[in-house]
């Protein structure tokens, strides 16, 4: 019986919605040179910075595409580092979404 309910528990974890983890990520932008760029962001600050090729994308994450989207710093945000609050622009053509301390806010 407690390994049933152990199973259950695991099975349950591994099935977070995004609005449950928190944790935002930005796939597919261009982050200074890197063309293809991941950015993981939880608790209102960056958490990985990194090429899509090598950096993970945690499970349950709501994920935002940002194919042909670049990727900048917003004005007096700091960097876009691990540690560093997760303030960003992300601009695109006609497309542009800002972020302010893990939040996604109306320009």
């Amino acid at each position: 019986m407690r390994t049933l309910l152990l199973l259950s528990c695991a099975a349950l974890a591994a099935c977070v919605s995004p609005q449950e983890s928190g944790v935002k990520v930005i796939v597919g932008a261009r982050l200074g040179s890197v063309d293809h760029s991941v950015v993981v962001i939880s608790n209102g600050k960056f958490q990985a910075v990194g090429p899509q090729a090598t950096t993970p994308v945690p499970k349950g994450a709501e994920i935002t595409g940002g194919l042909g989207m670049t990727i900048e710093p917003l004005a007096g945000g700091g960097a876009i580092e691990p540690g560093q609050p997760a303030n960003l622009v992300l601009k695109g053509g006609a497309n542009e979404r800002m972020m302010r301390n893990g939040e996604w806010v109306s320009p």
